[in-house]
């Protein structure tokens, strides 16, 4: 039997109003806000950058190599088999190398293990063409086989 091709499904969040995972701890906000297939997603924000992770053990890391500060974006596609479980989860990030000056864009691909487990697979240059296809690919290609903490991520 063939294995079934990935598709795609979409959540909005406004990080905001999801509920508080805890205090604020010296200018930094945590929200825990609800996910697809019962995936928790963790919005983290400070001062002049904030971030997304996933699962109930995410693996603390960076974004990418490609910029200093990142504004997680509001929607999350989630990639896996139609129907399933989802196994990647793509998120677009506002980027720059300044606070306040955030002109560039990368697509984040997490890896979202069954065991609890997420990390990022890698990220691709959100200006170009055909982002999204990529990032798709990426996901598709690298999320059922990706070992989080042991595998080098990829920068597209």
């Amino acid at each position: 039997m063939a294995a079934e091709e990935p598709a795609s499904d979409y959540t909005r969040h406004d990080y905001g109003k999801c509920r508080k995972a805890g205090p604020d701890a010296e200018g930094v906000s945590v929200h825990r806000c609800a996910g697809k297939a019962g995936i928790p997603v963790i919005w983290t924000a400070g001062d002049d950058s904030s971030s997304v992770d996933f699962s109930t053990r995410p693996i603390a890391e960076t974004i990418s190599d490609k910029a200093s500060f990142f504004e997680a974006g509001g929607t999350i596609e989630w990639r896996g088999p139609k129907g399933g479980r989802p196994q990647a989860a793509i998120l677009r990030y506002a980027t720059g190398q300044n606070i306040g000056k955030l002109d560039g864009s990368r697509l984040v691909v997490y890896r979202l293990s069954p065991d609890g487990v997420s990390c990022v697979i890698g990220s691709v240059d959100g200006r170009a063409g055909d982002a999204n296809a990529q990032a798709r690919r990426l996901a598709d290609e690298k999320a059922a086989g990706f070992r989080c903490g042991q595998d080098r991520k990829i920068e597209r």
